[in-house]
C-alpha cells in the first residue's frame, strides 16, 4: 500500500466539486437525450399522419398500379439511421 499516509481531513473540496459537476454533467446529458428523443418521435408522428396511405380506404393492401405506388410514396420517407450513426449515439450516452 504505497498510498498510506495521515489523513488531515474527511472532507475533501475537490471531491464534492467533482462529483457535483459530473451529477451536472450526467442530468444535462439525460435531458439532452430525452428532448432528442422527442423531437424524432415528433418528426415520425408528423411523417406518419400526413402519409397518403392513411387516407386511403385499402391502405394495407399492395398498390393496383404504378401510379397509385407513386402516390403513396410521394411522401418524404423515414430512415433507419446508419449503423456509424447508431454506434455514435450509443457512445456518447456512456
Amino acid at each position: 500500500m504505497p498510498e498510506t499516509g495521515v489523513m488531515s481531513s474527511t472532507n475533501s473540496r475537490s471531491t464534492g466539486r467533482r462529483s457535483w459537476s459530473q451529477l451536472l454533467r450526467s442530468v444535462s446529458l439525460t435531458i439532452a437525450a430525452a428532448v432528442a428523443e422527442c423531437n424524432r418521435a415528433t418528426r415520425t408522428m408528423m411523417q406518419l399522419r400526413f402519409a397518403p396511405d392513411r387516407y386511403l380506404p385499402d391502405s394495407g393492401q399492395a398498390p393496383d398500379d404504378y401510379a397509385e405506388f407513386l402516390f403513396r410514396t410521394s411522401g418524404p420517407l423515414r430512415h433507419e439511421p446508419s449503423a456509424r450513426q447508431r454506434a455514435a449515439v450509443r457512445h456518447s450516452h456512456r
